[in-house]
């Protein structure tokens, strides 16, 4: 009878959190023109899960309350939402992203020889971190009495804690917007041949990491790559 009853509170548990955990579509588009974004990167931070937006600009993706989607696109500064009650009776999310305008003030872009991808990162560090400082108080410093190490307190208080979020939040999504400018659904169909959903569906099941991209640089890295995942694709397909 015992067994039985925790067999009952097994299944009962296992149930409600079938319930919690929803799957969620959404759309996101360009905030000026209100045309779609396709293959845009939309990552839940809480359970690190990125999907790709479609052709049309949807996507869908696991979402409980109180977690939070972050999204990133080729050409646009990042963006978020917590996933709160404001949005639980809502069928569709509707999201949208502001596009960058490379306000660069002084900086001579052509003497420096940047690429895209830089001149968004920096407009986006500009935009999103301006209001802050480059600067992390160190945890440790040395002790005002010359005697060694001392605890610098300033670093756990909740104006530094909520700086280093900041920063760490700012990192990831930089991460995701690298992944997006070199692995581009231009490139990925010039090598496989997908196009629509099955594109997607490609670059979003083998999205590689910004650091194996960092230590692969090149275009050749690249077409390697896609050509040994699309066995892997269609094997399982």
């Amino acid at each position: 009878m015992r067994y039985g009853i925790c067999f009952l509170l097994l299944c009962l548990g296992l149930s409600v959190n079938a319930q919690i955990k929803t799957e969620r579509w959404g759309y996101l588009r360009d905030s000026v023109t209100n045309e779609v974004i396709s293959l845009a990167s939309v990552t839940n931070l809480n359970t690190k899960i990125t999907v790709m937006t479609s052709a049309t600009g949807r996507f869908r993706i696991e979402l409980k309350e109180d977690e939070v989607l972050s999204f990133a696109a080729v050409g646009y500064h990042f963006d978020t939402i917590h996933y709160n009650k404001s949005f639980l009776t809502k069928d569709t999310l509707a999201l949208y992203l502001k596009p960058l305008t490379h306000s660069l003030g002084n900086v001579t872009v052509t003497s420096r020889g940047w690429s895209r991808y830089q001149l968004d990162s920096i407009e986006r560090r500009k935009d999103y971190l301006q209001d802050i400082v480059n600067y992390t108080i160190p945890t440790v410093s040395k002790a005002n009495s010359g005697a060694g190490i001392a605890l610098n307190l300033d670093r756990f208080s909740k104006h530094e804690k909520n700086k280093r979020k900041r920063f760490e939040f700012f990192d990831s999504n930089e991460k995701e917007a690298y992944i997006n400018y070199r692995f581009p659904a231009s490139l990925v169909t010039q090598y496989s041949g997908l196009k629509d959903d099955q594109l997607q569906q490609f670059m979003q099941q083998y999205r590689p990491s910004s650091e194996w991209l960092r230590k692969n640089k090149g275009e050749e890295d690249l077409k390697y790559y896609i050509n040994d995942k699309l066995k892997l694709f269609f094997k399982r397909g």
